[in-house]
């Protein structure tokens, strides 16, 4: 596994190196609101719920980013000892890659396919139930429609995570949910 992890680096640094040779690397910032949806077993667990975040991008490439998130979504959760409420926390790093089409001669059109890992925190307002954080990852799936240095984006995620139950003697499980999101992009030059 270090191998295999040493080997990824090496090769999204190398090609970091190579891009930004070519051309300036562009920031972005990305603020983002949208809906928490828990699916499978998750679903027992908690409620759907309204979701806000942020992410700050590196634009190595038109065609390839580098990208940080954090998002909070203020949920409910459904357990037997408690209807409270809960702070679904999430954090990660990760990839995308665009395709970049002109939609006229000032608007571009750039769906993107993503990637990462991260971790996720529960912090519950229940005395009765422990805070709990866990490796999390996610596959993206969206498009960006971009005009000038401000863009409007629509993002679909699909994040797999390990679930510690807030409860003594439940074995961590792994889980699933989405997150949708409609979003602002601001590129910096």
């Amino acid at each position: 596994m270090k191998k295999l992890t040493f080997t990824l680096a090496a090769l999204v640094t190398s090609a970091v190196v190579a891009s930004a040779q070519e051309r300036a690397v562009r920031p972005e910032i990305r603020p983002f609101v949208g809906m928490y949806i828990p699916t499978g077993d998750q679903r027992d667990l908690f409620d759907d719920a309204a979701m806000l975040g942020l992410q700050a991008a590196l634009e190595i490439r038109p065609s390839f980013h580098l990208l940080g998130t954090f998002g909070w979504a203020p949920g409910q959760t459904k357990y037997a000892v408690s209807e409270d409420n809960v702070q679904i926390l999430q954090y990660d790093a990760g990839l995308e890659l665009n395709m970049v089409r002109a939609l006229g001669e000032t608007w571009l059109f750039k769906p993107f396919l993503g990637f990462g890992g991260g971790a996720r925190t529960y912090l519950y307002e229940d005395d009765n139930l422990k805070n709990r954080t866990c490796a999390a990852g996610y596959g993206a799936l969206g498009a960006e429609f971009e005009f000038n240095r401000a863009a409007i984006r629509l993002e679909g995620r699909d994040n797999v995570f390990c679930f510690r139950s807030p409860l003594p003697d439940i074995k961590s499980k792994t889980r699933n949910d989405v997150g949708l999101s409609l979003g602002l992009a601001y590129h910096f030059r």
